[in-house]
């Protein structure tokens, strides 16, 4: 977040505007190239306050979306989790 703070006022983080405005028109531009070459996206907001509006803007954008909790790794790491998930379901019962 260093980037896009301006300044620093009785603790508050004061954001540069100007410069998260334009990064933002960026992503925006990317998101439209890549949607129309028909690429999907995962949209994932798991805060409790965002859930329902960030899951309501997946659905309206015909995304694919998480906002619950989910296990850390899913994306990065899933050969491993993977391998773990095999190991569960293939044990035999105890």
């Amino acid at each position: 977040m260093a980037p896009y703070i301006f300044a620093k006022r009785k603790g508050i983080d004061i954001t540069n505007l100007i410069r998260t405005a334009r990064f933002l028109s960026e992503a925006c531009d990317l998101v439209f190239d890549a949607t129309s070459k028909g690429k999907q996206f995962l949209i994932v907001g798991t805060k409790n306050k965002a859930a329902d509006s960030m899951a309501w803007a997946a659905i309206k954008a015909r995304c694919h979306y998480v906002n619950k909790k989910w296990l850390g790794g899913m994306l990065t790491n899933w050969p491993t989790r993977d391998t773990c998930y095999a190991s569960l379901f293939l044990s035999p019962p105890l």
